[in-house]
């Protein structure tokens, strides 16, 4: 060890005496006893021991930067981005490979990368870029990149690059909410948390919303998440930090090469490389953290979204015990009240978000809480979101105008041109604040709000909505000046999250609250317990209808999110002018409660925003008995869920829901599936019907002869390596075991498969 530390340093010495050293000149450091950085004549390599765990790319510039800014007009949330790049910096040359003095490190020092970046435009720059081993973090390579800029350059660089070495065969997975590819790879990624709009490229719905220039129905690329890390075939881990929190976009369209644009002029993060997609993703999770444990109430059924007051919630609860559904718990979003709001057709109901109980729908609030637990055994959910609204006009009037007394402390995100509150439009009546997370006076004062009239109640959870809508224009301040809005705006589902998980603790609510989000960002996950994957439309689209669910959570298990959800139906409904409508069936209902009882850690459904043009699982009876029949399913595999979220979930980062290509990552086929099909776990294989009028689905099984799959319905025995077609009745996804697994907490379910393989469920 000190033979080579000494052998290191005076490479490093006699390299850096010379100034003038010729790139061509090899010269190495040791980060520690294992790992080595290195300058091979023409590139970078980092090795630990014999295993190259990351390089540039010989012979190519590693480092860029650009001037330019880049530009995000918003409305709403949903954001547009258009990249500016002036005077690209286009080569680049290195002065010196060193060791510095480093804190946190294993030894105390780091490999530093001196060098200049050339011919950007008139100017030129200095980069430093440094790798050390964390000394908490022995498994992984943290970096950190600094540009400084130089004069001579008529316009100032403002965003730099990083490019290092892939191969083509290497796929690529995670970057948070993504649900539109199975692999990234080929794909340029954005990574900024907005609105993710309505179709996301499902026609006609994206191109109706996104007319007349509205960027409404998004595209492949909006996601409500900014989670910068991902995970590759080859065991290859990468992350920026939590704190590197400004526009970054991920280029993997080269083959040989990977390269993120950062939009400023250091960033830092880490890399690792494991033996496999596993390994690489605990290797993940131990830099970001790992979702705390459900509450295991969540385990015993449904959670029914109903809205409409108390009577109608009881006779909800009542006519499911009376057809046989496990019910954990409602979740009651108008908790707060309604709103009227004009829309094509029909009038929409929106919720005032002032976060207390309405006295129309809910007047007996508390009680009611506490009833419906201990007389059905029960829970309830409410809602909250990053938003208090002005509800001076609320028609039944209200305790507290929480809007009135957060804008008189200034408690919201500022406007500097308007010089008060920077006012959020959710449509005609209902105009709103965003929360300063930063302002230490907001999160004490709207902490004993959250504990005295949301959880005051004794409700077990709610919907922790938004957080990706805190606008970044010029004249957008925060209390925190050091807080640019620009890098506040993707640092905030983190505040967030981590703001309501220590309210939850406070009040020593760890084993029971469930509160589950949809934005999120790199390190959100350590702080919420479940996440959500947003609003879908009510359709069987792939961008964003049912299929995309699947995509989404498979993309959100590989980036440290292991337990998620989706609303159960769906949450958009269309209506246009245009004579295309968007409204849920009760086929699309049932086949969506199917994949949540074989997909999710949390069965809740949704009655979507009208749902009045919905067919809802309370409608009548033959819903109903499809919903029931669906919750206990979701029960019965519950004993095999909890040991997974518990011993690999919760230990290793490992997610739930897997896709096909972590178990087979050689399998070219299963590195290219997405929606069509996944693990639950590593026993349980599963083909979702996820198209209307099916009643047989075509199913790849990975692996080759090695692999077994048993058809749960039928018994018969598959091996791996082909594509098959099984019936899928109502109510009958594409379940197999594999390799015949006899793993005991699956008793429960194959008990469920032998009870109810006759019943027959109909969508009429």
């Amino acid at each position: 060890m000190m033979l080579k530390l000494l052998q290191c340093s005076l490479l490093t010495l006699l390299y850096t005496q010379d100034s003038a050293a010729s790139p061509e000149q090899s010269s190495s450091v040791a980060l520690d006893g294992e790992y080595t950085l290195s300058w091979l004549q023409d590139s970078l390599v980092i090795t630990e021991g014999d295993t190259t765990v990351w390089s540039t790319v010989p012979g190519k510039p590693f480092i860029g930067a650009s001037a330019g800014n880049d530009s995000f007009p918003g409305s709403n949330g949903a954001f547009n981005i258009t990249q500016v790049d002036i005077d690209r910096c286009t080569d680049q040359s290195i002065s010196s490979v060193q060791s510095v003095p480093w804190d946190g490190t294993v030894t105390g020092s780091a490999g530093q990368v001196k060098g200049q970046l050339l011919s950007c435009g008139t100017g030129s720059a200095e980069f430093e870029l440094t790798f050390w081993i964390s000394a908490n973090l022995t498994d992984q390579v943290a970096f950190y990149l600094n540009i400084i800029q130089q004069s001579g350059s008529a316009t100032p660089l403002k965003k730099l690059y990083f490019s290092f070495a892939s191969t083509a065969n290497e796929d690529i997975y995670g970057l948070g909410a993504q649900a539109s590819f199975a692999s990234l790879k080929s794909q340029s990624i954005p990574v900024f948390s907005r609105e993710q709009g309505v179709g996301r490229g499902d026609q006609p719905i994206t191109g109706i919303l996104n007319q007349n220039g509205s960027f409404a129905g998004g595209d492949k690329f909006t996601t409500y998440t900014a989670v910068a890390s991902y995970i590759t075939t080859e065991g290859r881990m990468f992350s920026l930090s939590e704190k590197s929190t400004g526009y970054v976009n991920f280029d993997f369209t080269e083959p040989d090469t990977v390269t993120f644009r950062y939009d400023s002029l250091s960033v830092d993060g880490a890399f690792a490389k494991a033996g496999d997609m596993f390994g690489a993703v605990e290797r993940l999770t131990a830099l970001t953290g790992r979702m705390p444990q459900l509450p295991k109430w969540v385990d015993n059924g449904a959670i029914l979204g109903i809205q409409g007051g108390q009577s109608k919630v009881e006779e909800i609860v009542l006519h499911g015990l009376n057809v046989s559904c496990p019910i954990a718990g409602v979740w009651l979003q108008d908790w707060v009240g309604t709103h009227s709001q004009a829309g094509p057709y029909i009038n929409v109901s929106r919720l005032w978000w002032n976060w207390e109980n309405d006295q129309q729908l809910y007047p007996a609030w508390p009680a009611f809480v506490q009833g419906l637990r201990d007389q059905y055994n029960v829970r309830t959910l409410s809602y909250v979101n990053t938003f208090l609204a002005n509800v001076s006009t609320k028609p039944d009037g209200f305790e507290r105008n929480l809007y009135a007394q957060a804008d008189k402390a200034a408690y919201f995100v500022q406007n500097t041109t308007t010089n008060s509150t920077a006012i959020i439009s959710s449509g005609p009546g209902l105009d709103a604040g965003i929360i300063d997370l930063t302002n230490p006076g907001l999160r004490s004062w709207f902490s004993q709000v959250l504990k005295e009239q949301v959880w005051g109640a004794n409700i077990s959870g709610y919907m922790s909505d938004f957080g990706e809508y805190t606008p970044v224009t010029s004249d957008t301040r925060l209390y925190d000046l050091v807080s640019d809005a620009f890098f506040a705006h993707d640092e905030y589902p983190l505040l967030w999250a981590q703001y309501q998980r220590q309210t939850i603790e406070e009040l020593g609510l760890e084993n029971e609250a469930l509160v589950f989000h949809r934005s999120a960002a790199t390190g959100a996950n350590q702080y919420m317990n479940l996440f959500w994957v947003g609003d879908q439309n009510l359709d069987w689209g792939v961008n964003d209808g049912i299929k995309s669910v699947v995509t989404i959570m498979l993309h959100m298990g590989l980036s440290g999110y292991a337990h998620q959800h989706s609303d159960v139906g769906g949450y958009t409904d269309t209506l246009t002018y245009s004579n295309y409508n968007v409204t849920r069936s009760a086929e699309l209902l049932g086949r969506w409660g199917e994949l949540a009882a074989v997909s999710s850690s949390v069965f809740r459904s949704h009655e979507g925003n009208i749902p009045s043009v919905n067919a809802q699982f309370y409608s009548n009876d033959t819903t109903y008995q499809y919903y029931a029949y669906n919750a206990r399913m979701f029960v019965a595999l519950a004993p095999y869920r909890r040991l997974i979220l518990e011993t690999e979930c919760a230990t290793k980062g490992w997610p739930l829901l897997r896709p096909p290509v972590m178990y087979h990552p050689q399998d070219l086929k299963a590195r290219q599936i997405s929606y069509q099909s996944f693990y639950l776990g590593p026993d349980v294989y599963v083909a979702p019907v996820l198209d209307a009028g099916v009643q047989a689905v075509s199913v790849y099984l990975p692996g080759g002869s090695n692999s077994t799959f048993e058809h749960v319905w039928t018994g018969q025995v598959y091996e791996g390596g082909q594509d098959i077609t099984v019936s899928a009745p109502y109510g009958k996804p594409a379940v197999f075991l594999v390799n015949g697994t006899q793993r005991a907490e699956l008793k429960s379910f194959t008990n469920f498969v032998h009870l109810e393989n006759g019943t027959k469920l109909s969508i009429a």
